[in-house]
């Protein structure tokens, strides 16, 4: 094997083998750091919403709070008087539904009995304890409760506090509830995710009466939930489908919708008892990150390219410049018999073995050169 042709080639080879695999371990990294990136988006997608219900669990109990601390509210529930139960609630439950959308406002009755709709005061009195364990909880300890819970009109999101009279004593329960489809919305608009929530179908035929026939149709179906609500209904209905969505801890995973990828994060609903009843699906749009990946991806192989090329020049250069053409010369001047005193090179190596050679060469040769 010649030196000449083995070594560039064992140096090309070394050069590419090393480059290579310096670019898949940076795009690794790439793709790593990616990921995690969206790890991040998806923990920080988890707590924008949480923070965004325990804010309208606190928003109803504070609204709550100001209604039922009114005097003229406390007198006219503890008589019973629902006409001026109406007439003391009726603005300022208005002023509550305009600047912080609540959409529902109860009085009952120990220990789960609905005195009062002021949202529909014309609806009668109702037991509700078979399904509002909140209601059924604040009459029995007297203490404040928050959570969601779904009703004979959907689901909502419920601040529950006990009412007392002038003098201390029990006389109920009131409470105010958001809805779940203004939040969402509302969460869109704040952050651009789009958002689907879906309560369980066994549950909302048991408890959800109202809802018309045409809620369960088979568009709304997914899998064994029904479609409450979406702020996108076509994009939601291609990103959460019924192999997706049976989940009991939250989830995530990437999925396309056209041409757009989006990051889908899963968190299961629970009622204020601890059981789920839904999913609640929270999607963003990934394109971003997933074209920044590419983009490294690519600049990581032009690089590698460009490397490879620019190694591959500098080692023929060196080797083939500096060694080779040296040596070539060296070694037809010495088989030739020829003096080696006037050749040209950069090499302290090569130097040393043409003055070597000229120590040595034979004494005839100098003298015939000389005369001549």
């Amino acid at each position: 094997m010649k030196f000449s042709k083995s070594a560039p080639a064992i140096l090309i080879t070394s050069i590419i083998v090393v480059v290579a695999t310096i670019s898949i371990i940076s795009n690794i990294i790439s793709h790593r750091m990616a990921a995690s990136f969206e790890e991040g988006t998806f923990a920080m997608m988890s707590e924008i919403v949480q923070s965004k219900l325990r804010e309208a669990e606190n928003k109803a109990i504070a609204s709550a709070e100001i209604i039922a601390a009114m005097p003229d509210v406390k007198r006219a529930f503890a008589a019973h008087d629902k006409a001026a139960l109406v007439a003391a609630t009726k603005d300022a439950y208005t002023i509550q539904e305009e600047k912080y959308g609540i959409s529902q406002a109860q009085f009952h009755l120990a220990p789960a009995t609905s005195f009062l709709r002021v949202h529909n005061p014309d609806r009668p009195a109702e037991d509700l304890s078979k399904y509002r364990q909140i209601v059924l909880e604040v009459n029995r300890t007297g203490a404040i409760r928050k959570g969601i819970e779904v009703t004979t009109s959907g689901i909502g999101i419920f601040g529950t506090l006990p009412m007392t009279d002038e003098t201390g004593k029990a006389t109920g329960s009131f409470e105010m509830a958001l809805e779940f489809g203004p939040l969402l919305d509302e969460t869109k608009k704040a952050y651009g995710f789009e958002m689907g929530l879906y309560i369980e179908e066994s549950i909302l035929r048991d408890t959800a009466t109202s809802l018309k026939a045409e809620f369960y149709s088979d568009q709304n179906r997914v899998g064994k939930f029904i479609k409450f609500h979406a702020t996108h209904e076509a994009l939601m209905r291609t990103l959460v489908t019924s192999d997706t969505i049976n989940i009991t801890d939250e989830a995530t995973y990437l999925r396309e919708a056209g041409d757009t990828p989006y990051g889908v994060l899963l968190q299961p609903v629970y009622n204020y008892a601890g059981k789920q009843i839904g999913v609640l699906a929270i999607a963003k749009n990934f394109s971003d990150t997933r074209s920044a990946d590419g983009q490294a991806m690519i600049l990581q192989a032009l690089l590698g390219f460009i490397s490879v090329v620019l190694l591959i020049g500098i080692v023929l250069m060196v080797v083939r410049g500096l060694l080779l053409r040296p040596l070539q010369a060296l070694t037809a001047r010495m088989e030739a018999g020829e003096s080696t005193e006037d050749l040209a090179t950069v090499s302290t190596e090569v130097q040393q073995i043409a003055d070597y050679y000229e120590q040595r060469r034979p004494t005839k040769g100098r003298d015939t050169e000389g005369a001549a």
